[in-house]
């Protein structure tokens, strides 16, 4: 199981911020190639990154790089045995996500390496309305990711007009939730872009993200990954009414039953399904824990 609770952006040209975040508590580093990264730190950025693909211990997490829109370069220098996956920005298409399919095919057959994942980053309205197209498009695919700050601008607007509910951003949210969910995949929020102490803001944001259905949350600075995780994680009591759960199905159907009723609720499969994945998680999120001590 891959968790996706907490993506941390970090600059690809700060080798300071690369060396601490073996120590940070993330499920996925993304090293930022692309906006993070002035066009003349590019190559430097891309040694940097390459230098913590093959280096850094992350103990289960995963290293994926945002890449550029023109990627031949970051891929050529970030292709290697330890990375997980490439972030591609601005994803608008079917046609987007298969040219990088092809490259990353030819590099894997190059280079013996094992599959690469990739994370479109939606971040326009055409991406918003393709993004069922996106998300169906590869099974390289892992999650769809939301990024609201370049969307709000393909609507001609400003994300410091950002409304204290978001209800402008609400549309996009849901369109790339059911997207992803609709095609088996996870869903990750884009980063929270209010002050970066304003932790009540991040936290109700996070919250709205999770009651729409995303799996995660990108974040742009390490102090917001305690209260994302937190939001995203299951809690010791969901876990263990999931596990009842999922003890009692399993033993109803045993006897040939595929209905049962617990604590005076129905419990059919798909409940059954969903209890287990609390319970995946849980456990999955337990286990990182240990690895990272």
């Amino acid at each position: 199981m891959m968790l996706c609770r907490s993506a941390l952006f970090i600059p690809g040209n700060n080798y300071r911020a690369i060396l601490k975040s073996e120590k940070i508590d993330f499920d996925i580093a993304i090293f930022d190639l692309e906006d993070a990264v002035p066009v003349n730190d590019k190559e430097t950025a891309r040694i940097f990154v390459r230098d913590a693909i093959e280096r850094l211990k992350f103990n289960g997490r995963k290293k994926f790089v945002r890449i550029n829109s023109d990627y031949d370069d970051d891929l050529n220098e970030i292709a290697l045995r330890g990375l997980d996956g490439v972030m591609l920005p601005k994803s608008e298409s079917e046609r987007d996500i298969r040219n990088l399919e092809r490259k990353l095919s030819r590099l894997e057959d190059e280079r013996n390496l094992n599959e690469i994942r990739i994370i479109p980053l939606i971040e326009s309205a055409r991406g918003v309305m393709n993004s069922f197209e996106i998300a169906s498009s590869s099974d390289r695919i892992v999650a769809l990711a939301f990024g609201a700050v370049d969307y709000y601008r393909t609507l001609g607007r400003s994300y410091f007009k950002f409304s204290n509910t978001q209800i402008e951003l609400l549309f996009a949210r849901s369109m790339i939730v059911n997207a992803a969910k609709a095609a088996g995949l996870k869903a990750i929020d884009s980063p929270f872009f209010g002050m970066l102490i304003d932790m009540e803001g991040l936290l109700k944001e996070s919250k709205l993200a999770f009651q729409l259905g995303f799996d995660g949350k990108l974040a742009i600075h390490p102090n917001h990954i305690k209260i994302i995780n937190e939001v995203f994680s299951p809690s010791k009591e969901e876990f263990e009414e999931a596990r009842k759960i999922v003890e009692s199905y399993e033993a109803a159907k045993q006897r040939g039953e595929g209905v049962i009723t617990f604590e005076g609720r129905m419990v059919d499969f798909a409940s059954y399904k969903q209890a287990r994945d609390v319970v995946e998680t849980y456990l999955e999120i337990e286990r990182r824990g240990e690895e990272l001590k």
